[in-house]
């Protein structure tokens, strides 16, 4: 009897062997194969030992990004400055941000016994798994982006979102919150709770009259009377008040006071930093990646530190995919779309440049891309075809490649720029050939295709590297 009692103490701590072993050996075939190794190996893991997270994570010290746009960038930027400190950090950096992928890092990370061997993380968590992670971690802060509508299939309508976000950190009262104090359906998340919270937030913007982009909120979520503006910056974010209740914009700690100049590679602002000003250098263009910038430097600042010191090259803060720029013919440059929210901010950017380019939108529809295409008639092409004579061939590509020529079509493309693809892979192998630079706009499915491609051709780094 004595000998089965000592057996079934015992029994956690195999468990949590095998479950270390079989994912580090899952990844490490996976990986040989140059498949990623991204979420199976956590699978397998949480399925031998479900406490394999929890067991995992113990004593680090965790920085946990979610929300619908920036996660990536907010996250590279982020684990810059933590190495800048000269401290030894984890990431996700592969973008596998559901329970299984993060789990898998963190196996990663650790010893056969479970003791983790980097002590500080910086975690990209998906936001509607937000609600699952957190019950396995226990991050020491929460940096939350902004709140958009995204994939209607997978994640409803956006107050859904936002609800199960707040059921999440209703969870853990201690861990520092840092909102953009811009979108008020990230600002309420923070009702009535004891968190600390730290609020970032640019300072600037359009007079609302001028401001035309669709609005994913446009009633108080406290009395639902409809929100007045001083400005906006894009979607919903900008100075935000209720004229009924008073629910208002709070108080920011860190911000950018003044946008200086913003060009096509960096912007400069005037950042404020607990009322300290300094020009900064953000290594990323459009008015998007300031926002990551300031989200970055607040979760930095929670941890005593400051954004790091960005040189000419700042290659390490871009997110695969994101911006990412591929050394092929005349150039190639990849941004992720995925929600009309997003993809306007990239048609702004690319309807400020001053130079030709080709553009190719790679349109999939599978379950991380979200099933129902119909989002990208709430995204605003005619912008961009306002500014054609810049734009050389416009090319399709994907499954939904028809879709998304209809939609460029009947946004008043000339129908002569108009070129579907039908195997895009192909078209990525021969950019070397091309004249022009090009912009390959890829939702995510078309991206992890196409990548690969682009990367080998490039010599560039795996995603997951």
């Amino acid at each position: 009897m004595m000998e089965e009692k000592l057996l079934y103490k015992q029994r956690p701590g195999i468990r949590l062997a095998a479950a270390i072993f079989l994912c580090k050996a899952c990844r490490a075939v996976l990986r040989a194969f140059r498949r990623g190794g991204t979420s199976l190996p956590g699978k397998i893991a949480l399925a031998v030992y479900p406490d394999v997270l929890r067991c995992c994570s113990c004593g680090m010290k965790i920085i946990l990004v979610s929300g619908t746009n920036g996660k990536t960038t907010t996250c590279r930027i982020l684990e810059q400055g933590i190495r800048d400190a000269g401290i030894d950090v984890l990431a996700n950096r592969s973008g596998a941000n559901l329970l299984a992928g993060i789990c898998a890092e963190f196996v990663a990370n650790s010893s056969m016994q479970g003791i983790a061997r980097k002590q500080t993380a910086v975690i990209e968590c998906d936001e509607a798994a937000l609600k699952q992670v957190i019950e396995h971690l226990s991050p020491a802060v929460l940096v939350v982006t902004n709140i958009f509508r995204d994939q209607l299939d997978r994640y409803g309508e956006i107050m859904n979102t936002r609800n199960g976000m707040r059921t999440a950190i209703e969870k853990n009262s201690s861990m520092t919150l840092c909102l953009n104090a811009d979108d008020s359906l990230v600002v309420s998340l923070a009702d009535s709770l004891e968190n600390p919270c730290l609020y970032f937030g640019v300072d600037e913007g359009e007079a609302t009259i001028a401001s035309e982009e669709k609005s994913d909120a446009l009633y108080c979520i406290r009395c639902r009377h409809k929100y007045s503006y001083g400005y906006k910056t894009y979607g919903h974010l900008g100075d935000f008040s209720c004229p009924e209740c008073g629910y208002a914009r709070p108080e920011r700690q860190i911000s950018a006071k003044h946008i200086i100049a913003m060009y096509d590679d960096y912007s400069l602002i005037d950042m404020s930093i607990f009322g300290q000003c300094r020009e900064q250098k953000i290594p990323l263009p459009a008015v998007y990646n300031i926002y990551n910038s300031l989200a970055a430097a607040t979760g930095l600042h929670s941890l005593g530190l400051s954004l790091p010191d960005f040189g000419d090259e700042a290659d390490q803060v871009y997110g695969f995919g994101r911006m990412e720029k591929f050394n092929i013919g005349h150039g190639a440059t990849m941004i992720l779309v995925k929600n009309p929210a997003g993809f306007t901010q990239v048609i702004s950017y690319l309807s400020n440049l001053n130079y030709g380019y080709d553009l190719m939108c790679c349109l999939d529809d599978q379950l991380a891309d979200g099933e129902d295409v119909s989002w990208i008639w709430d995204v605003p092409f005619e912008n961009l075809a306002a500014h054609e004579r810049l734009i050389g061939n416009v090319y399709t590509a994907g499954r939904r490649r028809g879709d998304m020529y209809l939609r460029l079509k009947y946004a008043g493309f000339t129908p002569a720029k108009l070129k579907e693809i039908k195997d895009d892979r192909s078209f990525a192998a021969k950019l070397d050939c091309r004249t022009r630079p090009l912009f390959i706009l890829p939702t995510y499915s078309a991206m992890m295709r196409l990548r690969p491609v682009l990367a080998k051709k490039s010599r560039s780094k795996d995603y997951w590297e």
